[in-house]
């Protein structure tokens, strides 16, 4: 990737963290949660339901070792070098999270009578699990409220005698990391249904990034673009005040909302999510025009916000099959027994389109070819020469007990 010819901030992090272990698409996300919580209450946009503020809840989602990390650290480094961002502290638990939020303050004096004050709390958590640790639905409640940006925050504290906690104007972006497995564990069938998920962009991705062990370019470059980035990134606090829509994006948004906004994700567990994907579009908008300079939310602003959800929506439901939490092996066997129904009863070979119909239902997409691919070469599936069909061989020919 060649470095991009103007500073968009999110192209130059992307180029910066090019050859990183990390999936582009972690890449991609965690450049736009640095954005979003970088503007905290300062920048907005103005809608018929009030002022709509830039920050995000993101949720990385993989296996160990695919790259959340790598990513994720990076965004922390950024905002805690600006030494203006208010960013928590690595091992924050709920029960510090109140603590930690009022601290937050801040205070942006623009007049003699005009004085701005907000709490606004930024999360770079390579393990959600830390800060979430379990389903709690009165600690979720308050993230969800939170979320919503609202004028006052109150907060019952328990233990030495009761007190209540004002945090005045309380903002919070996440960006954070999690495996399917301990997503499954944390959150309940029950849950999907409530506001909390219903606010999270979830971000998946399947197979690690393979990047040379001993080759410095990457290491090179990422230093070399680390002060463009940190510099980008303060020149965004000095921004402040309302984002308007040019008359065209305007139009074209009032359009795709107007006519559902299609694609619509089906699956069941995301039918909440449905009804605030035009929220997540006008934030993603905003964040789109301050990372390229603009003033104006243009219709590229809208067309890449727009881009940017379609693609991590597209590869949602992969993240439902990956809680299931069964094993390649398991899989395998289940595909053999399919098809060796289907062999017994026609004894016709199996053409691929069946196995990876049968397969995308029950591991995430990244993963089909190469379930198919493992079941060849274990000898379990037998490729017929010429043909994009296979023949199941009997268990007592390849040993799959």
């Amino acid at each position: 990737m060649s470095e991009p010819e103007s500073q968009d901030w999110i192209e130059l992090f992307l180029t910066a963290t090019e050859g990183i272990p990390s999936p582009p698409i972690f890449r991609l996300w965690s450049a736009i949660a640095a954005v979003g919580g970088a503007l905290e209450r300062r920048v907005w946009l103005e809608s018929a339901q009030g002022k709509l503020y830039p920050n995000l809840y993101i949720m990385l989602i993989s296996n160990p070792g695919v790259g959340k990390t790598q990513a994720i650290s990076r965004v922390d480094t950024l905002w805690r070098q600006t030494r203006e961002l208010k960013v928590a502290p690595h091992d924050v638990t709920k029960a510090a999270f109140i603590d930690a939020l009022k601290n937050a303050a801040r205070r942006i004096i623009k007049s003699e009578s005009a004085i701005i004050e907000y709490h606004t709390l930024l999360v770079a958590a390579d393990e959600l699990g830390v800060f979430i640790p379990a389903y709690d639905l009165d600690f979720l409640s308050s993230l969800n409220r939170i979320y919503d940006n609202p004028d006052v925050h109150q907060q019952n504290r328990r233990g030495f005698g009761d007190e209540q906690i004002d945090i005045i104007n309380p903002q919070l972006t996440i960006l954070g990391g999690v495996q399917p497995a301990y997503l499954a564990q944390l959150l309940p069938e029950a849950a999907w249904g409530q506001g909390f998920m219903s606010r999270m962009l979830m971000v998946y991705s399947a197979l690690p990034v393979k990047t040379k062990l001993f080759e410095r370019a990457a290491f090179d470059r990422y230093t070399r673009l680390h002060v463009p980035l940190l510099l980008g990134m303060k020149a965004m606090l000095k921004r402040f005040g309302a984002m308007p829509f040019s008359p065209e994006a305007e139009t074209q948004i009032e359009l795709w909302y107007g006519t559902g906004m299609e694609p619509v994700p089906t699956h069941s567990r995301l039918e909440h999510y449905i009804s605030r994907r035009v929220i997540h579009v006008l934030k993603l908008s905003l964040i789109s025009a301050v990372s390229a300079g603009r003033q104006t939310i243009e219709m590229i602003d809208f067309e890449r916000a727009r881009h940017w959800l379609l693609e991590a929506e597209r590869i949602m439901p992969d993240i439902f099959r990956e809680m299931v939490q069964r094993s390649d092996a398991q899989v395998i066997q289940e595909m053999h027994f399919f098809a060796w129904q289907l062999w017994i009863t026609s004894k016709a070979p199996i053409h691929e389109s069946r196995l990876i119909h049968f397969l995308q239902n029950r591991v995430p997409s990244e993963k089909i070819h190469r379930v198919i691919e493992i079941a060849e070469k274990a000898g379990i599936f037998e490729k017929i020469a010429g043909t994009n069909s296979y023949r199941p061989r009997p268990k007592t020919e390849h040993g799959m007990e």
